[in-house]
């Protein structure tokens, strides 16, 4: 297997100028043709809170159990609101199942398809977090079902702290670090956590260590910033799943994605002269979002990317401050090298640089980078309203809404700036984002990245 890197532009066009400029530039990391997929260490971190366990019922059961006194209306923060009452009768318990019973199917599908030299752990995790199977082979299907199998029963506490549970995932993952296994830490949840910083820190750690996250989350009320925010920064896939019935489905496809992979932990490094800055740095494909670059060296910066997976191609669009004209151009202009390019995944790495010509008659940005730049600039309005919204600036929150649905119908997607707009009128009529649609949204803005730039 080898490593490709590709650059859009190969040669970066500015026009002449005495002080700094933006630029923009697109990576694109692939691999050969081939390339045969690396055994799978699993750990699932699943979310058993109360509201994870509650049945899902239908319409008309729920109307049986109002008729029957099992739900009653009360007020939560001055909104009526029904609540169950009491125990939910077996008959409809039994035709009712709940999240935690779609996660436990899921679960029995994935043992079904693990391979001897597959590994998979089980966290269960509330208030507290438990261990419920402990990294083992795929081959022990019958202690694998068995660990599974409790997670309908446990009782861990009423608050949840995700935190503690990926701290478990985390160590079964080490424990059974093999050379050349795919290393993925699956987090499932439907609701808030407690110590977010937390759960960040430990993604980071994962990066660190080569671990890749991806977060599921389900309805209307989790943490979808904390959870895109663990997927990107450790370069793992985020999903959205409005209904329980979707679990098994998108459980399915982590383990399809895992089984794709052909490079793992790859990291792009940038080596930037003096006077040349990193501005943003947005993944374009395959999903869209901003991540971050670190380092203790500020000429020296590292990307995490997580896996490369077999014909997914993984785009990045670089935001850099360019300097200015370098002294004593030739007639035709200067050239200067902007950053020096390696990316790499075990043994193999790829390199490059990016080199800027500064001309009095620069060329046109390709169409391609430009309509990157337009995704990433509508990612980035919309973010910039959830975050003002969150801190309660209604009027700044509506504005970027909008700001964002202009962006999004220039880049055509009619749908996706309808629903920005949607939500622009929700914040602005009741001070607050909806539950689904704020996340739909999110979700649907990521999904951009799945479109092929050419």
């Amino acid at each position: 297997m080898s490593l490709i890197l590709q650059t859009l532009p190969q040669l970066i066009s500015l026009p002449a100028r005495s002080e700094a400029q933006i630029c923009y530039a697109m990576i694109t990391l692939a691999t050969d043709a081939g390339g045969v997929g690396a055994p799978v260490n699993w750990a699932l971190v699943a979310d058993a809170s109360r509201s994870m366990r509650i049945p899902i019922v239908s319409e008309e059961q729920f109307r049986e159990l109002v008729r029957a006194g099992g739900a009653q209306e009360v007020l939560v923060d001055g909104v009526p609101v029904w609540q169950i009452a009491g125990p939910v009768p077996d008959a409809i318990r039994a035709q009712s199942p709940s999240a935690l019973d779609y996660t436990v199917r899921a679960l029995h599908s994935v043992v079904e398809r693990l391979d001897r030299q597959d590994r998979f752990s089980l966290v269960a995790c509330a208030e507290q977090a438990l261990t419920l199977v402990p990294s083992m082979s795929g081959e022990r299907r019958a202690e694998l079902v068995a660990g599974i199998t409790r997670l309908h029963s446990l009782r861990l506490g009423e608050a949840t702290d995700l935190s503690s549970g990926m701290r478990l995932g985390l160590a079964e993952l080490a424990h059974a670090a093999a050379p050349g296994t795919v290393r993925r830490l699956i987090l499932l949840t439907d609701g808030f956590t407690e110590n977010a910083d937390a759960c960040m820190a430990l993604a980071r750690q994962a990066a660190q260590a080569g671990v890749s996250i991806s977060t599921l989350g389900l309805g209307g009320e989790f943490q979808d910033d904390l959870l895109t925010g663990l997927a990107d920064v450790s370069g793992g896939r985020a999903s959205f799943m409005r209904r329980a019935d979707q679990i098994p489905a998108a459980v399915a496809a982590e383990l399809d994605a895992a089984r794709n992979v052909v490079a793992q932990a790859l990291q792009l490094e940038l080596h930037l002269p003096q006077g040349v800055e990193v501005r943003r740095v947005t993944r374009i494909a395959p999903s869209l979002a901003p991540l971050e670059a670190s380092g203790d060296d500020p000429r020296r910066l590292f990307i995490h990317l997580g896996d490369l997976e077999r014909e997914t191609p993984i785009r990045i669009l670089l935001e850099l401050l360019a300097p200015p004209t370098p002294p004593r151009p030739s007639p035709d202009g200067a050239r200067r090298r902007l950053c020096a390019l390696r990316a790499s995944s075990g043994n193999a790495e790829v390199s490059a640089d990016l080199v800027a010509h500064y001309t009095p008659t620069p060329t046109a940005p390709p169409a391609a980078l430009l309509y990157a730049a337009g995704r990433a600039t509508a990612m980035r309005l919309q973010r910039r309203a959830l975050e003002a919204a969150n801190r309660g600036d209604v009027a700044s929150a509506v504005n970027l809404l909008r700001a964002a649905a202009e962006r999004l119908h220039h880049l055509g997607e009619p749908a996706l700036a309808q629903a920005a707009l949607h939500e622009a009128a929700t914040l602005e009529a009741t001070g607050s984002t909806s539950g689904v649609g704020r996340r739909e949204l999110t979700y649907a803005t990521r999904r951009l990245g799945e479109q092929e730039v050419s």
